[in-house]
């Protein structure tokens, strides 16, 4: 059922004006920006372009694609790249169709398909061919993965536990393993999962982990970092030194408080809409009034104001970047553990290694963030545990996969062929090694993942039982390894 005209129009006026008062963009709203410029002005600047190259194509929604459409409509030849059996993002409203339609919507556009892994062993390959190829929308012509001539043959094991506390004993062993007896480095092996919420899968296998003394890191860890309170408060303050009436960064110091109701807010808010201002012109000048006709919180938002800006009085910033980084002086800014944590520290030592030097607090502030993530991915002195969507992109010695059962992979509620993309994804990301587990029984915080409830029996995963063949494969899979 579609919505309404009037309340799609009253829906889109609010959120409108919710963006002026605290003057924010979010990232997913930038291609339509850019559309919009585009279909609006047939002198815009900056998109003289003679080719465009396009990777991850099959991760574009409609909206992307119309951009680079309007792009192509001014003389630029568009070249993508991408794997349509990679399409992971439908919450984005990507589809695979988009990559599909290239030949159509391209007139002349020449189709270059490139099947041939530079990765996977062939074990690997087959056991992936298999998942994928069980969509039964996928076009029949797409055929599947080859090896390289000299691919390595690659082990696979589908492995099966009691329950969640010998499947995580069952990982840190095997991990030990390939460690040990198969050489691999630690930061050459991935343990992934569909979902991690507060660690209900990792938490146990990262315990099993430590106490085999095999280090580990956490990729999807950056923005617990980002997020933790001392943290962001500090963030918080850093805005307001560049800008006072940074109106996100006095909502952000407001809400971290966690005495200040939302009366107090509203307040703001009624008043920065009927002035036609910010959020944060609007608090400051209220404060400056006394707050005449506030709630009560008023007193404890008055004492966060002077506190925010009394630091941002003593604690200038510097003209130009400082000779030892960015992530120096802002160490030395927040000297107590209390006001930034180590992990926040090393965070941003690492990001100067690689951000771009600049003289501008406020594009290293905007840049930490995402350059963050993609060197927590890219790199690890450890084992790195993430999510099935996190590993896009990687390639690892050996990955093991863990929960792989029906009701988690796939979920109940998910799109089928996505979620066997997805689990797609996961099982070509090793060169050599891949494992897959799944309990039988579960309890504790993992029996609430998915469908399956604690004291109920679990199956593996349809995607592995589907017909005949599989259960041929399957049995030469799992071999003697049903413990």
């Amino acid at each position: 059922m579609g919505i309404e005209p009037a309340v799609r129009a009253r829906f889109m006026g609010g959120r409108r004006q919710h963006r002026e008062i605290y003057g924010y963009t979010l990232p997913s709203e930038l291609p339509h920006a850019l559309l919009s410029a585009l279909r609006d002005h047939d002198d815009l600047k900056g998109i003289q372009y003679d080719a465009l190259v396009v990777d991850e194509y099959q991760d574009l929604n409609a909206c992307d694609l119309a951009v680079l459409r309007a792009i192509a409509d001014r003389g630029c030849a568009i070249i993508g790249a991408g794997d349509d059996d990679q399409s992971i993002y439908s919450f984005r409203k990507a589809h695979p169709e988009g990559i599909r339609r290239f030949p159509a919507d391209y007139d002349g556009a020449a189709d270059y398909p490139l099947s041939i892994t530079q990765r996977c062993g062939r074990r690997i390959v087959e056991w992936a061919n298999f998942v994928i190829r069980g969509d039964p929308d996928r076009p029949v012509a797409r055929g599947g993965l080859q090896c390289a001539d000299d691919a390595p043959e690659g082990e696979v094991a589908l492995l099966s536990f009691a329950g969640e506390v010998s499947e995580a004993r069952g990982i840190a062993t095997l991990t030990q393993d390939l460690i040990t007896l198969r050489g691999i480095q630690p930061s050459e092996i991935l343990i992934l999962m569909w979902s991690d919420h507060n660690g209900q899968f990792s938490k146990r296998i990262k315990a099993e982990l430590e106490a085999r003394e095999i280090a580990f890191s956490n990729p999807d860890a950056v923005n617990e970092i980002l997020e933790h309170e001392p943290n962001r408060r500090a963030l918080s303050l850093m805005r307001l030194a560049i800008n006072r009436e940074d109106s996100l960064a006095w909502a952000t110091l407001l809400h971290l408080a966690g005495a200040i109701g939302a009366t107090f807010i509203d307040y703001i808010y009624d008043r920065a809409r009927d002035a036609r201002s910010t959020f944060g012109r609007t608090l400051l000048a209220e404060f400056g009034n006394g707050f005449i006709g506030a709630s009560r919180s008023s007193g404890r938002a008055a004492t966060i104001i002077e506190s925010a800006i009394r630091w941002v009085e003593e604690h200038p910033i510097p003209e130009s970047m400082p000779e030892d980084g960015w992530a120096n002086w802002i160490s030395d800014t927040f000297p107590g553990e209390a006001e930034i944590t180590s992990e926040f520290r090393q965070l941003l030592r690492n990001v100067d290694e690689r951000i771009e030097e600049t003289d501008d607090l406020g594009s290293y502030l905007g840049q930490a963030g995402p350059l963050a993530r993609d060197l927590a991915l890219a790199r690890s002195d450890g084992v790195r545990i993430m999510t099935l969507a996190g590993s896009k992109g990687l390639t690892v010695e050996a990955a093991i996969l863990c929960g792989l059962e029906s009701g988690l992979v796939p979920m109940d509620d998910g799109d089928l062929a996505e979620e066997r993309r997805l689990l797609y994804v996961g099982m070509t990301r090793a060169k050599r090694f891949l494992f897959g587990t799944w309990a039988r029984l579960r309890r504790g915080p993992t029996a609430r993942a998915g469908r399956g409830h604690a004291n109920e029996r679990r199956r593996m995963s349809i995607f592995w039982i589907t017909d005949r063949y599989h259960h041929k494969m399957a049995t030469r899979i799992l071999g003697t390894s049903e413990k």
